[in-house]
């Protein structure tokens, strides 16, 4: 029996969500003597020294960022910081680490996506320098069950998306490569994301974590030099380029089609959301869009204007609270596909964008054939997935 408490959420489909308070940030001091805190991230059971992400932050607020203390490890730093919402970390290849710091206390935390439980040490840092071993439990272990984890909306780069998927063990990502924000123009022209265009094929980084790099985001907030907010639609694993604009988002939609592509609904309330759903016949639904972030809910008047009456979601002064906005999600789901539109549900964080992990809400796709980048999509495609936050749902088909 499920106990559901308010904030959280689980249906059908298996979503569930949990939001969690983080402190605010301060920036951090340049002019005192620094110390060496040196640290390992390891599996509590098999003590082998694990990818994850590691945040330190001083007594006073200021935040510190990790490296990898091995010339053969790889890191990745992220700071976004939006009203008092902070993603201050570092992402680490399975190797020790090392940060220098002014001597004095510090909360040290270290997590890997889902499936291990986090730990979080308070610790002094002495003059001389100081070692710390950070044991993650794992407890439960999916692909062993046949389920692969994604997120299919993220911002990061490229670049740092191998180190990404293993220190959040995230199994597929789907880095984008081109976000379209000017209507009429083509994926190439208006491209707002300054890499070169990736080969379409997928990534393996390892037997367990793969990405496949070629994927647009068509977000379209101005026509014509005009602001007119549309909405957003993300064009997953095609093959060749966009030359076309938007709108009409028909021929998008039509090419995407003939390459096999997935089209996934980035969120529900935009004014031309439920346009795109007949006309594109659009394959996915954010459960678990970019609004939801580890910290507060600051999306509160976003979109308040939209609100169907009829739907009686929960609000406060600043407009939905994050169960309002969630359950709003989840009604215009369900009426889609009352309506015979068979959408599947997933999770994406916008990560690189907003202050969220990449993988933070993410969709598991069982792989009884075995796990291939086929196969997840095939997976996806035909709705054998939950979508969370955190907890698991096992699900029998």
């Amino acid at each position: 029996m499920a106990v559901l408490k308010r904030g959280s959420l689980l249906s059908c489909t298996g979503l569930f969500l949990i939001a969690l308070c983080v402190a605010s940030v301060v920036p951090g001091r340049a002019d005192d003597v620094l110390s060496e805190l040196r640290g390992r991230v390891y599996d509590e059971r098999t003590g082998r020294t694990l990818p994850a992400r590691v945040s330190l932050k001083g007594p006073d607020g200021s935040w510190y960022f990790a490296k990898s203390a091995s010339s053969g490890g790889s890191m990745v730093e992220y700071r976004v910081n939006r009203e008092g919402s902070p993603a201050m970390h570092t992402t680490l290849s399975a190797h020790p680490f090392v940060a220098e710091v002014p001597p004095g206390r510090y909360v040290l935390t270290a997590e890997r996506g889902k499936e291990y439980v986090s730990v979080r040490k308070d610790i002094v840092v002495r003059s001389g320098g100081t070692s710390v071993e950070l044991p993650l439990r794992r407890w439960i272990h999916m692909t062993e069950r046949g389920w692969y984890s994604g997120d299919t909306h993220s911002h990061r780069p490229l670049s740092d998306t191998p180190n990404l998927v293993l220190a959040e063990d995230l199994n597929v990502s789907f880095p984008l490569s081109h976000w379209v924000t000017e209507g009429r123009a083509s994926a190439v022209a208006g491209n707002r994301i300054d890499a070169p265009a990736p080969q379409p094929h997928p990534i393996h980084v390892d037997a367990d974590h793969l990405i496949y790099p070629l994927n647009t985001e068509y977000e379209i907030f101005t026509i014509d030099e005009r602001q007119h907010t549309l909405g957003a639609v993300l064009i997953l694993g095609h093959r060749n380029l966009f030359e076309a604009g938007t709108p009409p988002v028909r021929p998008i939609a039509a090419q995407a089609r003939e390459e096999g592509a997935l089209l996934d609904l980035e969120k529900h309330s935009w004014p031309w959301s439920l346009m795109i759903v007949p006309v594109m016949t659009v394959d996915l639904f954010e459960l678990a869009n970019n609004h939801v972030w580890p910290g507060p809910f600051l999306f509160g008047s976003w979109t308040f204007d939209m609100k169907p009456d009829y739907m009686q979601l929960e609000t406060d002064e600043d407009g939905y609270t994050e169960w309002g906005w969630i359950d709003y999600g989840f009604q215009t789901y369900y009426a889609l596909l009352n309506c015979g539109f068979r959408m599947q549900p997933t999770g994406g964080t916008g990560s690189g964008v907003h202050p969220v992990p990449l993988g933070f809400g993410r969709v598991y796709v069982e792989q009884p054939e075995g796990f291939s980048y086929e196969n997840w999509v095939r997976g996806l495609k035909s709705g054998r997935s939950f979508v969370t936050t955190g907890p698991m749902l096992l699900v029998r088909f």
